[in-house]
């Protein structure tokens, strides 16, 4: 088939040079396209077009949009990966673990995911991309998390507590919260996540 615009071909092909060069300007475009219209409406087609790349490469370099996303905004742990640990434990060691997994990830030094918590706390559009993260990679496992009645607002109820610790603890500093080790918080906050997850 014969080639009417080239330059449209360029666009969306493969870039020339190093790969890495390619991923950059991957994880570039989603950062924009991410701020711009948010996780849900940020589609692969979408941020390949932005990068001038085809969707195929988008998925070589990244596998989903989840892992991309976490990418583009430096978070250091795939959730998806994360989640599906969580799930795989006992039913009553599940609200430990996920206080666990999620305090000492976001607690961390220099955490990145603290950055976009905090973005999201001032900026509708981080707070916006954020909410629809939570929901189409944490919410859609409530039926495993919080099985039974009512699992999705509980599975919610259990995130809005471990947020909300964070909130008091690293962005208003509220003693002694603040001076507290994390393992104490993972141990007070666990029973009460667990009971969100157990329904009780």
């Amino acid at each position: 088939m014969t080639r009417t615009n080239p330059s449209r071909d360029r666009a969306i092909g493969r870039r020339p040079g190093d790969p890495e060069d390619t991923r950059q300007a991957i994880l570039n475009a989603a950062r924009e396209v991410f701020s711009e219209v948010g996780f849900e409406r940020g589609t692969i087609r979408a941020i390949a077009g932005a990068a001038e790349v085809y969707p195929a490469l988008v998925i070589h370099h990244f596998r989903s949009k989840q892992n991309l996303f976490a990418a583009a905004h430096e978070l250091p742990f795939d959730p998806s990966m994360l989640l599906a640990a969580v799930v795989e434990a006992p039913p009553e060691q599940r609200g430990e673990l996920l206080a666990r997994t999620y305090l000492a990830t976001i607690i961390a030094p220099s955490s990145p995911a603290l950055s976009l918590l905090r973005a999201a706390t001032t900026n509708e559009q981080a707070a916006s991309m954020l909410r629809e993260f939570i929901a189409d990679v944490f919410l859609v496992h409530a039926p495993e998390l919080a099985p039974g009645a009512n699992s999705e607002e509980r599975l919610a109820l259990a995130g809005s507590q471990l947020i909300g610790l964070v909130i008091a603890r690293e962005l208003i500093g509220l003693a002694p919260l603040s001076d507290a080790a994390t393992e104490e918080l993972i141990q007070a906050v666990a029973p009460t996540v667990q009971a969100y997850l157990d329904g009780t």
